[in-house]
């Protein structure tokens, strides 16, 4: 008999199903989507009578678009929290006075005037050049610390009012203090993110840091990494009719990358800590982005099934930002050889 076979289109895109009778179990059907310009999609599928299979499929560009966010330099930038805010210093201006301290606001909101745009919030002072600290945000991303390791020094700067050198005070002395206040926020932040899971996966969540469990947009969805080995019983809840028929795993084991997807009960493996690097949602989809082994941005479904490289080449594996729309990332990387490392917003959808 000959292979089952449906093709469609859909916004332009080409959609063909085809049961393969070499490869695939009766039943069984490999979806695919192409469109000119995108990495292609693909996913095999079990098909149940009377039940209506939904897919939120994301297509990639095979050729990103590369744009500079910053133009004379980024220096140690880092991303608060809730990847609201980027703080970095500048050090080879033009003009003297457009060195120091910047903040990029990543919003999605259209009517913002300073979307995604570098904005200075502090010169440097006589004796404070910014380019010579290395920055950490606060829990509530409101505040960062400033460390000048050259000078022996740290400044807790408020992000919600103006930087000037009267505004500079040494908290050397309190520095045990503030770090210890900031451990428990981000204690507590961590254990509301675990309250809100099955109480059979709890157990098994690092809680080294908040940033260990993170949630999708839709917050229907969580990435967590595995702090503990254990089995996550069958029927948590009870799954619906079109629960994903994707393989799942649930036994867990200790320092791995797992989503957990609330609405289906579905557990799956995305992979070890060694080789699964800084991972994220994608805003507004049900996509992970993360940087691998062996050097690249890689986009995966929430099953982790479709995993493709988004970047490869020359860039800073430990600075990999989402934009707020979700239709960039933002990486530190230069143009050529010998060129100042600036941000750059790649475009991947």
């Amino acid at each position: 008999s000959k292979p089952k076979a449906a093709s469609v289109y859909l916004d332009g895109s080409l959609i063909t199903a085809t049961d393969d009778t070499i490869n695939l179990s009766p039943g069984k059907y490999l979806l695919k989507i192409v469109k000119d310009g995108f990495l292609p999609w693909q996913k095999n599928i079990q098909l149940k009578k009377e039940i209506v299979y939904q897919s939120d499929a994301q297509l990639f560009r095979s050729s990103p678009d590369l744009r500079p966010i910053t133009l004379a330099g980024a220096i140690n930038p880092i991303i608060s929290q809730d990847f609201s805010k980027i703080i970095f210093s500048v050090a080879s201006a033009s003009a003297v006075s457009d060195n120091g301290l910047y903040i990029i606001e990543l919003t999605s909101s259209p009517i913002s005037l300073n979307k995604n745009t570098p904005r200075q919030i502090a010169t440097n002072f006589p004796g404070v050049d910014w380019s010579k600290a290395t920055f950490v945000f606060s829990p509530d991303s409101q505040q960062i610390m400033a460390t000048f390791k050259n000078l022996n020094q740290s400044f807790l700067l408020s992000l919600g009012s103006n930087i000037t050198q009267r505004s500079l005070v040494d908290v050397t002395a309190q520095l045990s203090i503030i770090k210890t206040e900031w451990l428990n926020q981000d204690k507590e932040l961590l254990q509301t993110k675990i309250d809100r899971l099955p109480k059979e996966i709890q157990p098994l969540v690092s809680t080294n840091s908040s940033q260990s469990i993170s949630y999708s947009t839709a917050e229907d969805k969580v990435l967590y990494l595995a702090a503990a080995d254990g089995q996550i019983p069958i029927n948590i809840i009870s799954p619906p009719p079109a629960q994903s028929t994707q393989p799942q795993i649930r036994k867990v084991l200790k320092n791995n990358y797992y989503i957990y997807d609330f609405k289906d009960d579905t557990n799956y493996l995305l992979g070890s800590f060694e080789a699964v690097k800084h991972p994220f949602w994608l805003p507004n989809s049900t996509n992970i982005v993360y940087t691998d082994d062996n050097h690249t941005i890689v986009a995966a479904d929430y099953d982790t099934t479709n995993k493709v490289t988004l970047f490869a080449g020359n860039f800073n594996p430990e600075i990999v930002y989402p934009s707020a729309e979700g239709d960039k990332i933002v990486t530190l990387t230069s143009a050529y050889s010998g060129a100042p490392e600036n941000l750059y917003a790649i475009t991947i959808r």
